[in-house]
């Protein structure tokens, strides 16, 4: 099924530029697995601009996290391009954060040693950029972000705002697809967050082949938002396309979202059409030997990255169970998670 997007700035034809699809992050803390994603699908195109929405642990950075292959998902898949995100081994998440991903951080991430203008060439100097192609690179993004006059000043000497510039410049470096910004104005007052809004705006129409993704508490971006995606509790619940020009863009009440878009609707049930009901036996149920029926054992399941997987509305991941009676060691597939109700922890 082709996904129809709102509002969207370019043609049906144009390919992803990233994909996501039925990603889900399990995070263990003490005895307690937390799902901070569930189930996100999502496809991002060239000339976009997302603005990612939630309140405070929704999950909102852990999916730039996993999007940029900073943290690896517990299953599903990511695209980038022709690059398996989920799959690449250091050196190709190293290329992907060099190549193909600028990212722009709350607390700007500047090395306080160096000028405004040695942090933007830095990037350039490890991606073994020409010295010439890197001055010439660094004027131009300097030149953008309106920032000529303060090239040679160290972070300490600037704003908040001008090192939010400084650090959106950096992303750019090395041209890359998709810029993603975690909280970019989180950290500046109200005129230089003003200014850093209109500078991505500027930024996307000047290079309409990017993508952007930006996470934020600030309902005012979504006045340059295509689509506006609120996460609660790690799950997609609503989309907004762009800001009608008789909206106010405090009218999303991002606290009370409960409502779940027809689309992820829709979907899901497909998903449990197609598969059947059949599910796998629970980890919690587990209680005995499979060889001596036993219930002296010692089971536990995988916790890699990429070995979980959704099955009709489960999370399913291999089990193992080592029995102290018979000393035998059975191996089998079992859900962690039953999605149908509330998360299930496992014990």
């Amino acid at each position: 099924m082709t996904e129809t997007l709102p509002n969207h700035r370019t043609n049906s034809k144009t390919q992803p530029v990233a994909k996501l699809s039925e990603v889900y992050k399990i995070f263990k803390q003490g005895q307690n697995e937390v799902m901070a994603l569930k189930n996100i699908s999502l496809n991002i195109y060239p000339g976009e601009l997302i603005v990612i929405m939630g309140p405070s642990g929704s999950g909102k950075t852990t999916l730039l996290h996993v999007l940029a292959g900073i943290s690896r998902p517990s299953s599903g898949t990511i695209l980038v391009n022709d690059l398996e995100v989920n799959r690449l081994k250091d050196a190709g998440i190293q290329d992907l954060l060099q190549n193909h991903i600028g990212i722009v951080f709350q607390f700007f991430n500047l090395i306080p040693t160096l000028s405004a203008a040695g942090n933007i060439e830095m990037p350039m100097i490890v991606a073994k950029v020409p010295k010439k192609e890197r001055q010439e690179r660094v004027e131009a993004l300097l030149k953008e972000v309106g920032m000529e006059d303060r090239a040679k000043h160290r972070p300490f000497a600037l704003s908040g705002g001008e090192k939010q510039r400084i650090a959106i410049a950096q992303a750019f470096a090395n041209d890359p697809d998709i810029i993603i910004a975690d909280e970019p104005t989180g950290n500046v007052d109200s005129i230089s967050a003003e200014k850093i809004m209109q500078y991505f705006k500027k930024a996307l129409a000047d290079n309409p082949d990017k993508a952007m993704v930006i996470v934020t508490h600030d309902s005012a971006f979504r006045k340059i938002a295509d689509r506006t995606m609120i996460l609660k509790d790690g799950e997609i619940v609503k989309e907004y396309g762009r800001l009608a020009q008789d909206e106010n863009e405090d009218d999303i009440e991002v606290k009370e979202e409960t409502s779940i878009s027809k689309i992820t609707r829709k979907q899901k049930e497909a998903h449990f059409i197609i598969n059947g009901p059949q599910n796998y036996p629970l980890y919690s149920d587990i209680s005995q030997c499979p060889n001596c029926q036993s219930t002296n054992i010692i089971k536990n399941y995988d916790r890699e990255a990429g070995a979980m997987y959704n099955h009709n509305q489960q999370i399913v991941s291999r089990i193992s169970v080592a029995c102290l009676e018979c000393h035998k060691i059975t191996y089998e597939f079992g859900g962690i998670f039953n999605l149908k109700h509330d998360m299930h922890n496992p014990n």
